[in-house]
C-alpha cells in the first residue's frame, strides 16, 4: 500500500519526460542565438529608449504607445506596455548586454512550446497529438524571427498568455471565481502584449458553443456566463485604447491603399502565409509587399481558394471532430487582424505574425498525424510499412526543422549579416538598403551612398532615407547637398527629431549659429526625450556662455541616456561655476565607466592636484599617459608632482 502511494505512475513519468524533452528541444533549437547582438529596431527600442532606463517612466509606459518616447513622430497604433515593461526589467538586470535579452526570448519560447503541449492535450484529450503538435511548433523555422529578434517580445508574450488563458478556460467549466480570475488576468496580460490577442475572446465563445464536451446539455445562459468575464475584459481594453489613443487605430499606415485593394491584398497575404507555414523555404526579415489590384491575380485567387477550403474543412470536421475544426478556426481568426494592409507597418507581411496562428496549424497537424497513424493500426505488412514511412517522414521533418532553425539563427547574428542576407531574397526592400547604408556609415561612405541611392529609387519620399543621406553628405563636406536632404526630410516629417538636430549640425558647420540654435531647440521641442537632441542644444548654449541653461540640458541628456561627452561637458561647466565637489564626483564616475578615456583622467588629475591631493593626482596623470603617452601636460605634471 505504501509503495503504491509513493511510486509515480507510468503516465506521470511519461508526462514529465515529454515536458522535459520538449523544453530541451525548444531551448536547443535556439541556443546559438545567445551569441547574437542587437539588430534592426533593437537599437532604438532598447539602447536609445529612455523609458526602459528608469522606473520613473512607468506611468508613461502604461499611458502611451510604444514609440511615444521619440516624440510627436512616434504616433502609432501599437499600445504594448508589457513589452516596454519587460525591457525595463531586462535593462535593470542585464543592462546593454544582448545575451540576457536573447536568453529571455529563448526561455519564453520554450514555455510557449510547453503550453502548446498542455493546451493541445486538453483540447484533444490525447497526449500523442499534443506531443507531435508541440514538437512541430518547437522546430518550425518560421518562428526564428520571433525568437531571434528582441523586438519580437510582444509576439512571444501575447502567445504565452493567450495559451495560458485558453488552457485555464478549457481545463474545466470555470464555475469557481479563481479559475475565472486566472483566465481574465492572463487574457488581459496578452492584450497588453499585442493587439491580436483580442481574438482569443471570439475563440472562447466558439469553443464554448461548438467544441466543449457536454455543450448540448448546457444552457445558453450558462455558456454565456462562462465567457462573459473575457468579453467584459475585451470591452474594457477597447475603451482603454480609445481613452489613451483617441481611437482604436489612430494612424492609417497605408492610406494610399484603397479598401478594394486591401481586400484583394488580404487574400494574397493568405497565400503567402500558407506558403510559409507549409514550407518555409524563403524566410526573410523584410518581405516586400505589393498591393493587389484585381481578383484575377494568381495569389489573390489562391488565397480565396485557401479561405474557402479552410471554411469547408472546418464545417466538415465540425460534426465528428470539433476540436480539429477549432484548430482551423484558431488559425484563421488569429491571422485575420494582420491581413488588413491599411493598418499594418511598412513591411505588412511578417513572419512573426504567424507565431500565434501557427499554434492552431500545429495542433491540426498533430491531430492529422495521430489520426493517420491510428487508421494504420492493423498489423498488415502494407500498413506497417506505411506507419514506418510516416514515422521516418516525421523524424526527417524534425531534423530539417532543427537544421533550418539553427542556420537561420546565424543570419540574425548582427546587422550586416541580416541586411545583406535579406537583400538577397528581397532586393527591393528600401528599408534594408537604408539599414545597410547605416551599417556602412563611417566605414565605407561610397557603399553607404550607393545603398541610399537605391533606397531612394524604391521610396523617394522616405524621410528616414533622406536624413541618412544628408548625414553622409555632411561627413563628406558636401554641405549644399546635405542641406537639401535635411530640408526635404523635415518637410515630409516635421515632427521627427533627427533631421532637425542634424540640420542644426550642418548650419553650425556653415557658420549660421543662430539658425543652428533654432534647429537644436526645435529638435528638443518635438522630441523632448531624445538625449542626442538635448546634447547638441546644451553644447550650443554652453558655447554662447548660457551655462545655466546648458547645465540643465546636459543633466537632462544624461538622465535620458548617459554618455561620455555629456558627462565631461557637464563636469567642465561645474568646474567653471565653482561646483568642484560635484565635478569631482562626476569625473570619478566617468573614469570608472570609461577607464580608457585619457581626457577624463586628465581633468580629474587637474582637479585633484588643485585640491592638494598629489598622490591621487599622480595616479590619474599616469593613467592618462597609458592611453595618451605623448600628453605633454601629464608628463610635465608628473615631473612637477614627483620630481
Amino acid at each position: 500500500m505504501h509503495r503504491a502511494a509513493t511510486t509515480a505512475s507510468p503516465a506521470g513519468k511519461t508526462e514529465s519526460t515529454n515536458i522535459v524533452l520538449l523544453f530541451l528541444l525548444a531551448v536547443g533549437c535556439y541556443l546559438n542565438t545567445l551569441m547574437n547582438t542587437f539588430v534592426y529596431d533593437d537599437e532604438l527600442q532598447i539602447l536609445q529608449n529612455p523609458y526602459i532606463k528608469s522606473w520613473r517612466y512607468l506611468p508613461a509606459i502604461f499611458r502611451t504607445t510604444v514609440w511615444s518616447f521619440i516624440g510627436s513622430a512616434g504616433d502609432t497604433n501599437y499600445y504594448r506596455p508589457l513589452m516596454t515593461l519587460t525591457y525595463l526589467v531586462l535593462w535593470k538586470t542585464f543592462g546593454d548586454s544582448p545575451v540576457g535579452y536573447h536568453l529571455f526570448n529563448v526561455l519564453v519560447n520554450a514555455l510557449v512550446v510547453t503550453c502548446v503541449y498542455f493546451a493541445g492535450q486538453e483540447l484533444f484529450k490525447d497526449r500523442w497529438t499534443a506531443l507531435v503538435a508541440a514538437t512541430l511548433f518547437a522546430v518550425h523555422p518560421v518562428h526564428t524571427e520571433t525568437v531571434n529578434w528582441v523586438a519580437a517580445v510582444p509576439d512571444l508574450e501575447a502567445t504565452l498568455f493567450c495559451l495560458l488563458a485558453f488552457y485555464a478556460y478549457i481545463k474545466g467549466p470555470g464555475t469557481d471565481w479563481k479559475r475565472r480570475a486566472l483566465v481574465v488576468v492572463c487574457f488581459f496580460l496578452a492584450l497588453l502584449s499585442k493587439e491580436p490577442a483580442l481574438m482569443l475572446a471570439p475563440l472562447l465563445v466558439y469553443y464554448e458553443h461548438f467544441v466543449r464536451e457536454g455543450r448540448k446539455e448546457t444552457t445558453f445562459a450558462a455558456k454565456v456566463k462562462r465567457y462573459l468575464p473575457v468579453c467584459l475584459a475585451s470591452a474594457t481594453y477597447l475603451l482603454m485604447r480609445i481613452a489613451l489613443l483617441g481611437k482604436l487605430a489612430p494612424v492609417l499606415q497605408h492610406a494610399q491603399i484603397t479598401w478594394p485593394q486591401a481586400i484583394f491584398s488580404g487574400f494574397a497575404l493568405v497565400t503567402k502565409y500558407a506558403q510559409l507555414l507549409f514550407w518555409p523555404a524563403k524566410l526573410s526579415a523584410f518581405h516586400v509587399f505589393h498591393a493587389s489590384h484585381s481578383m484575377s491575380e494568381r495569389n489573390v485567387l489562391l488565397g480565396a481558394g485557401i479561405v474557402t477550403t479552410s471554411a469547408v474543412l472546418a464545417l466538415l470536421l465540425h460534426r465528428r471532430f470539433p476540436a480539429a475544426a477549432f484548430c482551423v478556426v484558431w488559425t484563421g481568426v488569429t491571422l485575420a487582424p494582420v491581413l488588413n494592409a491599411r493598418w499594418m507597418a511598412a513591411n505588412v507581411l511578417t513572419e512573426r505574425y504567424l507565431y500565434l496562428p501557427s499554434v492552431g496549424f500545429c495542433w491540426l497537424a498533430g491531430w492529422a498525424a495521430k489520426s493517420l497513424s491510428d487508421h494504420l493500426n492493423r498489423k498488415t505488412r502494407t500498413q506497417l510499412a506505411l506507419r514506418v514511412a510516416i514515422l521516418a517522414t516525421g523524424v526527417a521533418l524534425v531534423l530539417l526543422g532543427v537544421g533550418g532553425t539553427w542556420a537561420r539563427n546565424r543570419i540574425w547574428h548582427d546587422d550586416m549579416i541580416l541586411y545583406t542576407t535579406t537583400l538577397q531574397t528581397d532586393p527591393d526592400s528600401y528599408v534594408m538598403h537604408m539599414n545597410l547604408a547605416v551599417s556602412y556609415f563611417g566605414v565605407n561612405f561610397k557603399a553607404s551612398e550607393s545603398e541610399l541611392y537605391r533606397a531612394l529609387e524604391l521610396k523617394p519620399d522616405s524621410p528616414n532615407v533622406l536624413n541618412v543621406l544628408g548625414c553622409v553628405y555632411l561627413e563628406q563636406g558636401r554641405l549644399q547637398e546635405a542641406e537639401t536632404m535635411f530640408q526635404r526630410a523635415i518637410a515630409i516629417k516635421p515632427g521627427w527629431t533627427d533631421p532637425h538636430f542634424n540640420y542644426g549640425r550642418l548650419l553650425k558647420k556653415m557658420g549660421q549659429d543662430d539658425a543652428a540654435l533654432a534647429q537644436f531647440q526645435k529638435a528638443v521641442e518635438v522630441g523632448p526625450l531624445n538625449a542626442t537632441a538635448r546634447l547638441y542644444l546644451a553644447q550650443e548654449l554652453a558655447e554662447r556662455g548660457r551655462e545655466t541653461e546648458a547645465e540643465a540640458e546636459y543633466r537632462q541628456s544624461i538622465q535620458l541616456s548617459p554618455s561620455l561627452t555629456a558627462g565631461r561637458n557637464l563636469a567642465d561647466i561645474l568646474l567653471r561655476t565653482g561646483k568642484e565637489n560635484e565635478a569631482a564626483g562626476m569625473l570619478q564616475h566617468l573614469a570608472k565607466e570609461y577607464p580608457y578615456d585619457s581626457a577624463t583622467h586628465l581633468r580629474l588629475a587637474r582637479l585633484l592636484e588643485k585640491e592638494g591631493k598629489s598622490q591621487e593626482a599622480a595616479k590619474e596623470y599616469k593613467t592618462t599617459l597609458e592611453t595618451d603617452p605623448a600628453n605633454a601636460e601629464a608628463i610635465a605634471a608628473l615631473k612637477r608632482i614627483s620630481p
